[in-house]
Parts: C-alpha cells; structure tokens; sequence
C-alpha cells in the first residue's frame, strides 16, 4: 500500500486539504459507497506519514466482519483515488477566478435564464476590467467571455455587427503575443545554458509586427518580452536594456506578479553576460536590479530565494567591494534558501567574501565543505580553488586541480557549450599564466583580453601586475 499512487496523493495533503477531502468523499452528491468512506477514514488514522499500513488491518476496517478480499480492496482503493483527483482538479477550478463565471454564464445561457446572464456577464466584465496586474491568463479568459458572447449575439442577431467578435479577437492576440514571445524567451534562453532542440517558428514575424507597433501595444508584457528577445539574440542591446528598465520603471504596477519576476530575471542575466564579457558598467546595473527584487521579494518563490540569485548578489557585491554589505547578506538572508541548500551556499558565500578580502586558508576550509549538485552552481567552487592554489604557490595541488576540472567540464553533457567554453578558456588561460616567464607577460594580458568568454579575467589580469 505505501507505494500506491493513492497513498503518495494523500500524502501529499496538509491538514486542511485532508479535510475538505473527506468532506467531499462523505457528500452524496460524490460518492455514495460507505466502504470508500470508511477507507479514508481509517487512512486518516495513519496520517501523516501513513507507517502502520497494513493490507490486512486495511480489509478488516473498510470490510468489518467479512472475509478479506484483496481485489475488492485495490478496486476501493482506485474509487477513492479517482475521488481525490477529482478533489484536486476541484480545489484548482475555484481558485481561478474567471473559470467558474464562465461555466455558470453557459450554464444560465443554456436555461433561457437572460436576466440572470445579463447580470452575471456584466460583474465579470466589471471584475476584469478592475484588475490591476493583467497577466496572459487574463486576456484568455477575456477572450473566451466575449467570444461566447459573440456566439449568443449570432444566435439572436445574425445579421448585425458583432463587436464581441473584434473584441475576443484584440485579447486572443494579446493573449498569443505575450505568450508566443515569452515562450520563445525561455526556449532561446535555455539554449545558452542547456543543450535543447527547441524549434523556433514565427519569430522573425511577430518581432516584426511588435516594433512596428511599440507605441500602441495593449499591454505592457508584449515590449517586455519583445525587448527579452532582442537581449537574448543581438550581439549589442544596450537600447533595448534601457527600454526595458523603462518599463519595469514605468509600468512595474501593470505587469502582473509572474511577469515582472520573469522580467528581472532575464534583465539581470543580460546584465551578467554582459559582465562575463568584460562590460563592468553593468555590474552596478545587475546589483541594482537585485536591490530592487530583494526589497519587494519579486524573486521569492513560495517564500525561498534561488541559490544561484543569492551567490550573484554576493559576488557582485564583492566586485563592487561591498564588502561589509556581502557578510550582513550572508547573516541575514541565508534563511531564504530552502533548508537543503543553505549550509553549502553558506560556506560557499563566506568562502567566496573570505578569498576576495584576502583570507586565503578559511576560504579553503570552507570551500572544501561544500558539495553542490548542480552543475553549474558547483563550477565556480572549482575555479576559485585553482585560483586559491596559484596564490599559495601550490602547483602540484594546482596541477591536479585543472586536470579534474577539465576533465569535468568535457564530460559534463549538462554544460552549455558557452558555459563549458568559457571555463575551458579559464584553464588554458590559467595554465598559459604558468608556463609564460614575466617578460611576456604583457603580450599574455593582450592575448587574453581578446578571448570573448573568460571567466575571472579581471584576477588573470591581476595576477600579472
């Protein structure tokens, strides 16, 4: 029983969830059959973590006094597994709020019941046209009202204008551009840190139709992610970076939640390829960005900030030299991180302020106390442990510490190939540092600061002064 899907479902309910699942199960209206009843009301008694299962304690409360039945049990147990999906698809419907409106406008419509569509259609317009952050959903769900609106206009006008018809039409398209673009930004993005085979269609098309029409676009997320697009796909975009903060100024209060954290996200990973690439003008526009998330929790999910967001602020910081503002971060915020990542981005981020002030051993120790799983929240951990030994002139340890990452970052299939270009870059570079005597130094620091993507190019440099 601990393995069946019935079992990881409930398991999955906190306690007021369990009980509005058993006030489903106990309604006639859902289910009339006692023996599911009893089923989950002696599931109940081995919440939470449902240890004393047993399926013959099981046969004896659900079937009392009669003969145990191992097929008639699997078959209570899938009745009520359907019951509790449809609890789930249930809980779901009631928390959209434009969903249920529009089942029961049909339902009304259906009935001849006029008076009573007339109203209801009239205070889910007025309830749409009151809200304040319109995301893609609510333009869908615009369009799904009035284009059921336009079909009863057909049926009692069919040879009049039908405004409903050009006005499900304007949201269905703002629903498609916010949609079509901001999937093909995360489909474009993922290609730059994960090998995928995403195909891209229509693109050329609707950027095409987007900046001819910048000035008159019904919603605010189209040019966001119309400007995502050209930072994620031209070589220079600083004119669509400073539209973009534009917007996030100007408009920031009609984007809706889930936009605007997409929308910093991707402002603040432009910000830091431009960095990788040597612009150190958008370090403070990427620390700046991060202040402002920080302040209003855009950035939070389900209350927890992503380890990979808490190490860029800390390392930004320290490139900025805010150093007393990176180990106050650290204090404070290490609390946001789920439970399982906070002991290594702790060690990793004071490791990371240890080795930037110069405190070269405790960044050690702390280094070797981290083991991240994701790959590439592990690399730089690899990095600064090269960079750790070429400072204390530990070349044989340092030696063997470029094999392994080399090594690692060739086998790795999880890398992008930028990603894994770029470090490759840093271990050549490295090792070049090694062979190359002073006196050559300069022609080193001209070749390297021609390599497009490197990775601690500002120590590289450094280590030549």
């Amino acid at each position: 029983m601990h393995k069946s899907k019935l079992i990881e479902l409930l398991s999955s309910l906190d306690n007021r969830e369990f009980r509005s699942l058993q006030q489903l199960v106990t309604s006639p209206y859902f289910n009339r059959n006692p023996e599911v009843m009893r089923l989950l009301d002696w599931l109940s008694s081995m919440r939470p973590d449902f240890s004393g299962l047993e399926r013959n304690a099981a046969m004896s409360a659900v079937f009392p006094g009669e003969p145990a039945d191992d097929a008639r049990l699997n078959h209570t147990m899938s009745f009520l597994l359907k019951l509790a999906e449809e609890w789930i698809a249930l809980e779901q419907y009631e928390k959209d709020p434009y969903v249920p409106k529009q089942w029961m406008l049909r339902g009304l419509n259906e009935r001849g019941l006029d008076k009573h569509y007339e109203f209801h259609l009239e205070r889910a317009r007025r309830a749409m046209a009151a809200e304040r952050r319109p995301g893609s959903h609510h333009y869908y769900q615009k369009f799904a009202l009035e284009i059921y609106e336009a079909e009863r206009f057909v049926q009692r006008s069919p040879r009049q204008f039908n405004e409903n018809v050009q006005t499900a039409t304007d949201n269905l398209d703002t629903f498609y551009l916010i949609e079509k673009l901001r999937r093909t930004c995360y489909m474009y993005a993922s290609q730059a840190v994960v090998a995928t085979p995403y195909q891209l269609q229509l693109v050329e098309e609707i950027c095409r139709f987007v900046g001819n029409h910048l000035t008159d676009l019904p919603s605010p997320a189209i040019e966001a992610y119309y400007r995502i697009f050209q930072l994620l796909s031209k070589p220079q975009a600083d004119a669509d970076f400073d539209a973009l903060k534009r917007l996030l100024g100007e408009s920031s209060e009609r984007f809706s939640l889930e936009d605007q954290a997409d929308i910093y996200q991707y402002a603040i990973n432009f910000c830091n390829i431009q960095i990788m690439h040597g612009r150190e003008t958008y370090e403070e526009e990427a620390f700046q960005l991060y202040l402002t998330t920080l302040e209003s929790g855009i950035l939070l999910v389900s209350g927890k900030l992503s380890p990979w967001h808490f190490k860029n602020m800390i390392n930004l910081a320290l490139r900025l030299h805010r150093f007393e503002w990176a180990e106050t971060f650290i204090a404070s915020n290490t609390r946001l991180l789920a439970q399982e990542f906070q002991q290594d981005a702790l060690h990793f981020n004071l490791a990371l302020v240890y080795y930037t002030t110069g405190r070269l051993d405790e960044a050690m120790n702390h280094l070797q106390m981290v083991e991240f799983t994701d790959v590439h929240y592990s690399i730089t951990p690899k990095a600064m442990l090269c960079q750790i030994f070429y400072q204390k002139d530990q070349y044989d340890a340092l030696d063997s510490a470029l094999h392994a990452f080399e090594t690692y970052l060739r086998r790795n299939k999880l890398l992008a190939e930028n990603t894994r270009a770029g470090y490759l870059n840093f271990t050549s570079a490295l090792k070049k540092l090694l062979r190359t005597p002073v006196s050559k130094w300069p022609q080193l620091r001209t070749e390297l600061g021609q390599i497009r993507i490197l990775p601690a190019r500002e120590w590289l440099m450094k280590m030549m002064e």
